[in-house]
C-alpha cells in the first residue's frame, strides 16, 4: 500500500471529527467532488446539512471507506490502532475451510473478475448470508453490532 492511501485511511478512521466537508471527504476517498456529489445524488452516500453546510458524517465516511478498500488494507493501514477503532466482532480472523474444488475455483474467478481477493468475495457473500438469517442468528455474539456498525459503535 502506498503512503497516501495509508494516510487517508488513518485520517478517516482515527479522526475524532463528527463530520467532514464534502471536499475533504472526496479527497480522503480518492474521489473528485463531482463524483462524491453524484454518489450523494444517487443515494449511495448520505450527506447531512449542518450550520457549516453540506457535510459527510464520520460514520458515513467510514462506511464508504469500507466499500472502497478491502478490509485487509484498512487493517494494515491502521496497524495496532485497528483494535481501538474496529469492533472485535468485525476485525479479520483467519478461517480455514475445506470446500469442493469448483467452489474454490468459483471464488477465484469472481475475485479475478472483480479485481479483488478471494477473502473480499467470501466476506461479501457471508455478509449476505448473515443479513438473510439475521433474525434466526440473533444470538450469535457480535452479529447485531456488526450489522449496525459503523452507525452504532
Amino acid at each position: 500500500m502506498d503512503e497516501p492511501t495509508r494516510s487517508r485511511i488513518r485520517h478517516i478512521f482515527l479522526s475524532p471529527r463528527p463530520n467532514f466537508a464534502l471536499m475533504t471527504a472526496a479527497d480522503l476517498l480518492g474521489f473528485t467532488l463531482k463524483e462524491l456529489k453524484r454518489e450523494i445524488e444517487d443515494g449511495a452516500i448520505v450527506a447531512v446539512w449542518t450550520a457549516l453546510g453540506e457535510r459527510m458524517t464520520r460514520e458515513e465516511l467510514v462506511a464508504a471507506a469500507m466499500q472502497k478498500w478491502e478490509q485487509s488494507v484498512i487493517e494494515a493501514a491502521l496497524g495496532k490502532d485497528a483494535a481501538a477503532v474496529l469492533p472485535e466482532a468485525i476485525r479479520l480472523v483467519e478461517l480455514r475451510a475445506r470446500v469442493p474444488r469448483y467452489q474454490r475455483d468459483v471464488l477465484r474467478e469472481l475475485a479475478r473478475r472483480e479485481g479483488t481477493s478471494v477473502d473480499a468475495v467470501l466476506t461479501r457473500e457471508l455478509e449476505d448470508v448473515a443479513s438473510a438469517y439475521a433474525e434466526e442468528l440473533a444470538g450469535v455474539p457480535g452479529l447485531s453490532m456488526a450489522m449496525q456498525w459503523p452507525e452504532i459503535s
